[in-house]
C-alpha cells in the first residue's frame, strides 16, 4: 500500500509531516510539520474550505458536516456576539480609535454594527446569505478576501476565519496588500499552544470539520512576518457566554444534557469566560 502524501506545510512548503493523530471532529488527519512545528489537517476529505466551490455548494458541505450539534437560538447567539464584538471594538480603539475597517468574514454584521459609530467601515462575506445581513449593516463584497476589491484600510480584523480558509498564506497576503502602511491588522484564531489541546488533545473543542489550520503565537508570527506584518502583542481573550452557550457546547459531548432554557431563570445569565485556548493577535504593517 502507497503511503499517505499529505499536504506540504502552508507555512515553510515542507513535505512529509508526521502524522499525530486523526480526531473524529476534523476533515481529515492532524498532521505536524517536521520542519517548522506547524500543525493543520494534513488530507481535506469533504473541502469545507471557501473559495474554490461556489458558495453556494460550500455553504451546503459545511451545514451539512455540521448537522449533529445543536445551535442556539438566532436571538441569543447575535445578544452574545453584540457583547463580544464592542469588547473587541475597545480593544482595537486603544490603538487605532478611527479610520477605515475592513472585516473579514463579517458574518451578519454584528462587529460592523459596533465598528461603523468609529470607523468608515465595511466586509468580506463568502456565504451569500450571510453577506445579505451583513449588507443591512455597512457595504458587504460577497466572495474571499483574495478576490475583494477593496483597499487602504487603516484596520483590517478577522475573527475565527484564518483556520478554515483554503490557504492562510494567501489570506494574509491579500490582507496585507489592503493595508496602508502602518496598518493594523487584528486575528482571533485558536492556539493549539494551549492548556486545553495539551489535556484534551483529540477531544479538544477546535477540532470541527471545517477547521484546516491551528495556530500557535511563533508559526503565526512567522507567517505574519512573511508578508510585512510585525505582531505587537498576542494575547489570550475571553468571550462573554450565558449558560445557555455553556450547555450547548457541553452537548457536543454528552448529547443527553437537556437545552438550558428549561432551566428557569438562569438560561441567559451572563458571564465572562476565558477557555484559555483563544488568542488575538494584533499586527502593524512595516511603514
Amino acid at each position: 500500500m502507497d503511503a499517505i502524501r499529505y499536504i506540504p506545510c502552508e507555512l515553510c512548503r515542507a513535505e512529509e509531516p508526521r502524522f499525530v493523530f486523526e480526531p473524529s471532529g476534523l476533515d481529515g488527519p492532524l498532521v505536524q510539520c517536521a520542519n517548522c512545528g506547524f500543525r493543520y489537517v494534513g488530507e481535506r476529505r469533504a473541502g469545507l474550505a471557501f473559495g474554490k466551490e461556489s458558495a453556494e455548494v460550500t455553504t451546503a458541505k459545511v451545514r451539512a458536516a455540521n448537522a449533529p450539534f445543536r445551535y442556539l437560538r438566532l436571538e441569543e447567539e447575535r445578544r452574545l456576539a453584540m457583547l463580544n464584538a464592542k469588547w473587541r471594538l475597545e480593544l482595537i480603539r486603544n490603538i487605532k480609535p478611527s479610520g477605515r475597517l475592513l472585516e473579514i468574514g463579517c458574518a451578519r454584521g454584528d462587529f460592523l454594527r459596533v465598528a461603523r459609530e468609529w470607523f468608515d467601515a465595511c466586509g468580506v462575506e463568502p456565504n451569500l446569505e450571510l453577506a445579505a445581513a451583513s449588507r443591512q449593516v455597512a457595504p458587504v463584497h460577497q466572495d474571499i478576501i483574495e478576490r475583494t476589491p477593496w483597499s487602504d484600510f487603516d484596520v483590517i480584523a478577522s475573527f475565527h476565519v484564518i483556520e478554515h480558509v483554503d490557504s492562510p498564506r494567501s489570506f494574509v497576503r491579500a490582507a496585507a496588500q489592503k493595508l496602508n502602511r502602518g496598518g493594523l491588522l487584528v486575528l482571533e484564531t485558536p492556539n493549539i499552544d494551549s492548556l486545553p489541546y495539551k489535556v484534551l488533545r483529540a477531544q479538544w473543542r477546535q477540532f470541527i470539520p471545517e477547521h484546516y489550520f491551528f495556530f500557535d503565537p511563533k508559526t503565526i508570527a512567522r507567517l505574519l512576518s512573511d508578508f510585512g506584518l510585525k505582531p505587537e502583542r498576542v494575547m489570550s481573550i475571553g468571550k462573554y457566554a450565558s449558560v445557555n452557550l455553556i450547555v450547548d457546547r457541553l452537548s457536543r459531548y454528552l448529547p443527553w444534557i437537556p437545552r438550558a432554557n428549561r432551566i428557569n431563570g438562569l438560561s441567559h445569565l451572563t458571564f465572562r469566560v476565558n477557555p484559555l485556548d483563544i488568542m488575538l493577535v494584533f499586527a502593524r504593517k512595516h511603514d
